[in-house]
């Protein structure tokens, strides 16, 4: 930092660990996030983005719709993923920094990106298991009644929402925080989205099809949502028994209640104060990622 001096820091999102410690979780979302705040304001950064998520406003049990941003940050018992805590420590941290928790108008000023589920090129993750699942030919499998709406954002429009937000601050430092509340962007958290809703297992039944597995409607089989957690269930008990705790399951209580809850995301904020919009639209950012994974793929076999 002391080497770089940077003007503005992009803090983007940390991994889910599936199998480490919880120490992991706070050792590397909250405490890396003070270690980061303390060097920026020491070297006299402008601007700090970060990359929150949208399940720091979500208890990821029950349904979440066209959410805004003046929704609460859930703590516990509502709330009970660590992930999500530890983010939410994160999150609060680098807001309670913005203009050195008051009125500098010349110190590091900082907003919050919520994003919903991001996807792309080289999203060995969320993606790269959809897409394994399809070349498996499994796609035809559905959980729950497949009427839950999801929103989804393509990594490229989630990159363009990080430098408005960068702009936009970098334009606002040196300046008093505006009194309008409607235009306010430091200190403040913004959802980000594609801006187009689609039913969840469309969306994995369209990635089916740019594989070259398309699926008939004649052809998908519904797996009601208890039969799918009492699968769930029975996974994580056999891979905990077999591999003594070190291993995760492929198939997860927590999985199944995802796939089949709604998660929409209300993003007027983000459109009115950053000016955002996606410019790429679902069906071309699944075309330009699952392209990527079959030509990754191809060079494997080469």
């Amino acid at each position: 930092m002391e080497l770089a001096r940077p003007v503005t820091i992009f803090h983007t999102a940390s991994p889910e660990f599936s199998d480490a410690p919880v120490s992991a979780y706070q050792s590397i979302i909250v405490d890396g996030t003070r270690h980061l705040l303390n060097a920026a304001a020491k070297v006299g950064t402008r601007a700090l983005i970060n990359t929150s998520t949208s399940s720091v406003i979500h208890d990821n049990l029950t349904d979440l719709v066209d959410a805004s941003e003046d929704l609460p940050i859930l703590r516990p018992p509502q709330q009970k993923r660590i992930y999500s805590l530890k983010k939410a420590d994160a999150e609060e941290a680098i807001i309670g920094a913005n203009r050195n928790g008051g009125s500098d108008d010349r110190a590091l000023l900082t907003c919050s990106l919520r994003p919903c589920l991001a996807f792309g090129e080289h999203d060995i993750g969320a993606l790269g298991k959809m897409v394994a699942v399809a070349l498996q030919g499994r796609s035809r499998f559905q959980m729950g009644n497949g009427h839950n709406l999801y929103d989804f954002v393509y990594v490229g429009n989630l990159a363009d929402a990080h430098l408005l937000a960068a702009r936009t601050l970098l334009a606002a430092w040196g300046h008093p925080r505006p009194t309008d509340p409607n235009s306010l962007v430091d200190g403040e958290c913004f959802n980000i989205t594609n801006d187009d809703r689609w039913l969840f297992w469309d969306f994995q039944r369209a990635i089916s099809a740019l594989t070259g597995h398309p699926i008939r409607p004649e052809d998908i089989v519904v797996i009601p949502k208890w039969a799918g957690l009492t699968m769930g269930f029975m996974s994580e008990w056999f891979v905990w028994a077999i591999s003594r705790g070190t291993r995760t399951p492929n198939m997860t209580r927590e999985g199944i209640r995802f796939s089949t809850m709604i998660r929409t995301l209300n993003t007027d904020k983000a459109k009115r104060v950053l000016g955002y919009r996606p410019k790429v639209g679902m069906q071309e950012g699944l075309e330009r990622s699952v392209r990527w994974f079959m030509e990754e793929g191809e060079k494997k076999r080469v």
